[in-house]
């Protein structure tokens, strides 16, 4: 479910602010900034930086990790984002597995993986989900040099050992985008609380503009991807609202788990607490005799909306294929995950009634399958 949620009250002050903004300044402006402001607060970071969307982070965080080594270790069960912003940072994107556990990189096949050209791992929040294995990965790349990045782009909120998402890595990237558990409309965030990250990603947000001089000086290569001040605006109110958001997607994903935990067939991601989770979607994995399609096509009948994350992997996207020769076989496990999982929706909109439906949809949709 992508759809936007606004109460009355919320479009009052979002209609007389824009009316400022419109007499104002329309880009990286007191919105932009009281929004920054309150992320970094809420997260308790040094730094939070605005920009027009998850994938500019991405590319700011990749590009900076580009003095360390030429390669990034990212899953494939990732949106297209993750992998484009290592290449067309100049660095290779190396594929790692997910854990069956976690739906998550798997922390033993990554390490795995490192050499002496691995400049960066991206850690992806699978649908929310803050692996338990965060502090390992931490430890490891402070040991060798390494930038650890989250992609937090479902996870804001999210809390793992009384930390959120966005503050394990040195780096956390999020995503505004509509579908997403806050939206501005179009939108990302990177927070760090590296002084000099935090600066190479604000000259990156202008072009690579030396941020410090009163010239027009410019340092490094960068890209034009600031934040309007609109969007920032309905950020700001969207961030204003987050812990009534997550308590009511953690109540559907609470009754989800108390149904179908026991329910043959299905596999739950365990949780250590109903925090590790922002529950953007709410995965289950199913076992190998069920066909998927056929379950998905009875809950569409039904009139509920259930899909798949990421299908195919990022590896054998035609674009990675193409770049890189991955093919079938490369990431067995992840392969077999993401052919047997599926995704129930978990919106703050969605009522008592329409969480108990989905529920026994799934129930009624697997019996004869």
């Amino acid at each position: 479910m992508a759809s936007p949620f606004f109460s009355e009250g919320d479009k009052k002050i979002i209609h007389d602010e824009v009316e400022d903004i419109l007499s104002n300044q329309l880009s990286m402006g007191k919105n932009v900034k009281k929004f920054e402001e309150s992320f970094s607060e809420r997260l308790d970071v040094g730094y939070a930086i605005a920009l027009n969307a998850c994938t500019s982070a991405l590319e700011a965080a990749v590009s900076y990790a580009a003095t360390r080594g030429k390669e990034v270790i990212i899953p494939a069960q990732t949106f297209i984002a993750t992998g484009m912003a290592v290449h067309l940072s100049g660095l290779k994107p190396v594929f790692a597995e997910i854990s069956p556990e976690t739906m998550c990189l798997d922390y033993h096949d990554t390490i795995q993986r490192v050499n002496e050209n691995t400049a960066a791992i991206i850690v992806v929040h699978m649908t929310g989900i803050i692996t338990p294995e965060i502090n390992q990965f931490r430890r490891f790349c402070d040991e060798r040099n390494i930038l650890l990045i989250e992609d937090a782009a479902h996870t804001p909120g999210a809390k793992f050992k009384n930390k959120e998402a966005g503050t394990f890595g040195h780096i956390g990237c999020f995503s505004f985008f509509p579908s997403k558990v806050l939206t501005s409309g179009e939108g990302g965030m990177l927070t760090t609380n590296d002084d000099k990250i935090a600066s190479f990603a604000r000259s990156f947000q202008n072009r690579g503009r030396d941020m410090t001089s009163s010239s027009e000086i410019y340092s490094i290569p960068g890209r034009n991807v600031r934040m309007p001040e609109i969007s920032a605006l309905l950020g700001w109110i969207q961030l204003s609202h987050l812990n009534d958001y997550l308590d009511r997607r953690r109540e559907i994903a609470s009754s989800y788990i108390s149904h179908f935990e026991k329910v043959p067939g299905l596999k739950l991601i365990k949780l250590e607490s109903i925090e590790q989770s922002s529950f953007w979607k709410f995965p289950i994995i199913l076992d190998s005799n069920l066909d998927r399609n056929q379950i998905l096509n009875n809950l569409h009948n039904f009139g509920v909306y259930a899909d798949t994350a990421y299908n195919p992997p990022l590896h054998l996207q035609p674009v990675s294929q193409s770049l890189y020769g991955t093919d079938n076989g490369l990431l067995p496990v992840t392969e077999d995950i993401l052919q047997r999982h599926i995704c129930l929706p978990c919106h703050p909109k969605m009522t008592k009634e329409e969480c108990s439906f989905v529920i026994s949809s799934l129930r009624e949709a697997i019996k004869d399958v």
